[in-house]
């Protein structure tokens, strides 16, 4: 192993199952790549993109810096001669680990459009703003093919869940600041907004089982290790003035009762309302973060979210034109 890194905190049961399958030394099992590894395999094991749509991986270099980065275009099987929407899926897991088998098939089988899957570099390796300027890159170059991938490039969404979600908030800045007009509707799953680890969610759920308040102060240190960082609102967008927010795409904020993030989502999607943006918060009681992206549990929220995201598409194209 070349650099060593922050340890992750890992819960003492999957640094035990990680060592296990993996074959690596205590010390070796809360590096960084160790534990992304650690997750993808349990994941591969778990999820998968589902046989019954069509699976494309390229590597893409866009964006007014020249982006390198690798995307997968995930559609549904017979749709190869067919324009479709799009959605732009930026995948959660504290910037620190996720790839396309932990989140593949979260939209991919459940939505009538083709998904973008963008694998944007992880931290600690890759810091602010690597990923954001790779998902800019991923739009940019989804825009400009999209007659050549059958894309309506009218119909594009931006969608992500957690750390996933920061990046689809700093996404839809971004292109705001540099005059992308590209994104009909931005989808947050349990967002990662905000750097306020006292406020009531945090205080009250701080030792929960899924993400911890120590885990999120991990990830922010690991995506963001020079503070001077937390000052960009496309980082941290809680920060951001009304100003900055007006004009921003129409929003889905979804968020969990029992979870450290819930407060700076909801808190979000208030200033989002009060610039003028069209948001439709929500938030889904009896369940913790990730209950979108846990197959096991198979909630009846996680299915109502997912309904409900496809509504909010049909309303942002639809307001559109183009269905």
């Amino acid at each position: 192993m070349s650099q060593k890194y922050e340890p992750f905190p890992l819960h003492p049961v999957l640094q035990h199952l990680f060592q296990e399958s993996l074959n690596v030394s205590p010390e070796e099992v809360t590096q960084p790549a160790v534990v992304r590894k650690g997750f993808d395999q349990q994941a591969a094991a778990l999820l998968s993109v589902p046989d019954n749509v069509l699976r494309e991986t390229r590597e893409i270099t866009a964006g007014p810096h020249g982006a390198k980065v690798t995307i997968t275009i995930i559609r549904p099987v017979g749709s190869e001669n067919t324009t479709l929407p799009a959605i732009l899926f930026l995948h959660g897991g504290g910037w620190v680990f996720g790839s396309l088998n932990t989140h593949g098939s979260l939209l991919a089988t459940k939505i009538p459009a083709a998904v973008i899957f963008v694998d944007y570099d992880m931290s600690p390796e890759a810091v602010f703003p690597t990923a954001l300027e790779q998902c800019y890159a991923a739009l940019c170059w989804t825009e400009t093919n999209a007659p050549s991938i059958k894309i309506d490039p009218k119909r594009i969404a931006v969608a992500g869940d957690s750390a996933g979600g920061n990046l689809t908030a700093g996404l839809s800045l971004l292109a705001k600041e540099r005059g992308n007009q590209a994104i009909s509707l931005q989808i947050l799953y349990y967002p990662v907004l905000g750097t306020d680890f006292e406020n009531e969610s945090y205080t009250k759920y701080a030792d929960n089982n899924m993400v911890p308040r120590e885990t999120m102060k991990y990830v922010w240190r690991a995506y963001t290790p020079d503070p001077a960082m937390q000052e960009d609102i496309k980082a941290v967008p809680r920060k951001a003035t009304t100003e900055q927010l007006e004009g921003l795409p129409p929003a889905l904020i979804i968020t969990a009762e029992y979870d450290v993030l819930r407060d700076e989502a909801e808190a979000y999607a208030k200033q989002l309302n009060k610039a003028g943006v069209d948001v439709v918060p929500v938030r889904y009681v009896g369940v913790q973060h990730g209950f979108l992206t846990v197959p096991v549990l198979d909630r009846p929220q996680a299915r109502a979210a997912i309904a409900q995201t496809l509504e909010c598409l049909r309303t942002a194209w639809a307001r559109d034109a183009k269905l």
